[in-house]
């Protein structure tokens, strides 16, 4: 059973890890992100997936980046991914997870990135 755990952790990880991987970056429509870990979408309809330029963010490393930004970033209908060494993330907007089957509006969207966790203030 140990054993059966350990190869489906390592398949999510595989999937969530290569999602991103066949993603015209320079064609995706571009999200901001505020030092605070509060995402904000474009004003166009709901697409799949949304570069965001993570430059202006201190981490100490690779591992710490990916670390917050995936504690803060990430919930049952996005998730993302990291490129630190490139300065910028991929979120992935899971529609087939939205309540009913029914796609979210914009405004239903921003209002869900809004109540995910955020780092204490300090």
């Amino acid at each position: 059973m140990k054993l059966f755990r350990i190869l489906v952790m390592a398949l999510g990880f595989t999937s969530v890890s290569s999602f991103a991987q066949d993603v015209p970056v320079e064609e995706l429509p571009i999200a901001t992100i505020a030092s605070n870990y509060y995402i904000t979408l474009p004003e166009i309809p709901v697409e799949n997936y949304y570069f965001i330029d993570i430059s202006h963010m201190v981490f100490a490393d690779e591992a710490e980046a990916v670390y917050l930004l995936s504690a803060y970033c990430q919930a049952n209908l996005i998730t993302c991914e990291v490129f630190y060494p490139a300065h910028y993330m991929i979120i992935q907007i899971h529609t087939e997870y939205m309540p009913g089957g029914v796609a979210m509006d914009r405004a239903d969207l921003q209002a869900y990135l809004g109540i995910l966790p955020k780092p204490p203030v300090e």
